[in-house]
């Protein structure tokens, strides 16, 4: 039998970290492998790139050979040269569960999750190329912790709306963005064709999910309009994508090594959210994810969300505004969390030096940790749920044949045992 690991990160207990977080504040899954996306949008700025190529600083992840560039959000060489020295998109996504399923996330090269307010949780979707983003929604209004994800990527944030102080937080960051909520036409469908919006609007709410949403939970656009709105604004492209990870072409040294078994993970956002769950298929080595109890599908593909390496990072985050009751996080203090990939887990401390800089993940050797290259999903989680998020030990086997054996005999007495990660 697999044995049910409880997380007891307590900076006590984690004994692996010489790390010491901040007191907080007072309160106040692609289904099996996804296709390329079609979107064949020119980026806004065509001037050959200044900054120092992908190739030059990762020459682990080159193969001269290979006339593609590297992604620096998968670590993969599957990006086109002419996006090189161009800067990320971070959109906004909704995760309410009435506005599932949505669109295009399956296509995004790495999947940020973080709470909003009252156990509620939404998405940045980060893609690497403008040009690789599809129809995707729901768009949803900006936050704290999405503002801060999108300047720590140097990534052009689109969203929603905001309400005055996000928005005023955005100005204050000098964060570059699009807010579609003042770009936005009426009702349309992509099923009519391609979209053409009027001049000086990029953004629409769908026909269908229309007539069976609320309005929040409609707006859309694709990365040919995204890419327009952000001409209009008159926002540069040019700049350098920080490596989002320590990516490795070879399997990542930290996992296969040091890595424990574990094909399942159930990551507590909030009192009120017990997801996500991510399980592990050894066929396609992915993990998939589910949100209320479902398979978590993107609606353009049908297909489960599926991904190479899931992160859980545990960080200091408090409510800011008690009127709005919406949180934020303090990035720069840094924390510890979980990394899975290929089957198995390991645990790391991570830092930020500042709100401008990617984060730093290290093993417990002081190490920078080894990523496998391939797309991230990362969960963003306060300090207080470490000890919920709980994980399964074993191979994905062992689960299936114990599930198997607890459908055709439901009076097996049960070995599963709780322990503490500092137990093992």
């Amino acid at each position: 039998m697999f044995k049910k690991k409880l997380l007891s990160l307590t900076l006590g207990a984690a004994c692996m970290f010489s790390f010491a977080a901040c007191a907080k504040e007072t309160p106040e899954t692609t289904a099996a492998p996804t296709t390329e996306a079609t979107t064949t949008t020119e980026a806004t700025t065509t001037e050959e790139p200044t900054t120092t190529t992908l190739e030059e600083k990762d020459s682990d992840l080159y193969d001269p050979n290979n006339p593609m560039a590297i992604n620096p959000v998968t670590g993969i060489q599957d990006m086109d040269p002419k996006n090189v020295g161009l800067r990320s998109v971070g959109i906004a996504i909704n995760n309410y569960y009435e506005a599932l399923p949505q669109r295009g996330i399956s296509q995004a090269d790495a999947i940020y999750e973080y709470e909003t307010e009252a156990g509620k949780t939404r998405f940045i979707a980060l893609f690497a190329d403008i040009n690789t983003i599809p129809e995707v929604g729901s768009l949803r209004s900006a936050r704290y912790m999405s503002t801060d994800i999108c300047r720590s990527n140097n990534a052009v944030f689109i969203h929603w709306g905001g309400n005055k102080y996000v928005q005023n937080y955005i100005k204050e960051s000098g964060v570059d963005h699009v807010d579609g909520n003042v770009c936005s036409t009426g009702v349309k469908s992509s099923k009519d064709g391609e979209v053409v919006c009027p001049d000086g609007t990029y953004f629409w709410r769908d026909r269908d999910w229309k007539a069976s949403r609320s309005l929040e939970h409609t707006g859309v656009s694709d990365g040919k309009n995204i890419a327009k709105a952000i001409e209009h604004y008159n926002i540069d492209m040019k700049g350098e994508q920080p490596m989002l990870f320590n990516f490795v072409k070879h399997p990542s040294v930290d996992i296969e090594t040091n890595g424990i078994d574990c094909p399942e993970i159930n990551v507590v956002m909030s009192p009120s959210l017990k997801d996500p769950v991510f399980k592990y298929d050894k066929e396609t080595n992915l993990y998939y994810k589910e949100a209320n109890g479902k398979p978590q599908i993107d609606e353009t593909t049908g297909e489960q969300l599926g991904i190479t390496n899931v992160f859980v990072f545990f960080c200091d985050i408090h409510q800011k505004d008690i009127q709005q009751d919406l949180r934020d996080a303090t990035f720069t203090n840094g924390g510890i969390g979980y990394y899975l990939s290929n089957g198995k887990l390991v645990t790391f401390k991570w830092t930020q030096e500042d709100k401008d800089s990617p984060f730093k993940l290290f093993n417990d050797n002081d190490e920078e940790l080894e990523v496998n290259i391939g797309k991230s999903y990362i969960c963003i989680v306060d300090n207080d749920y470490t000890d919920s998020t709980t994980y399964v030990t074993g191979t994905a086997d062992d689960v299936t044949d114990e599930a198997a054996a607890d459908s055709t005999d439901s009076t097996a007495d049960s070995t599963e045992t709780t322990e503490t990660l500092a137990d093992e």
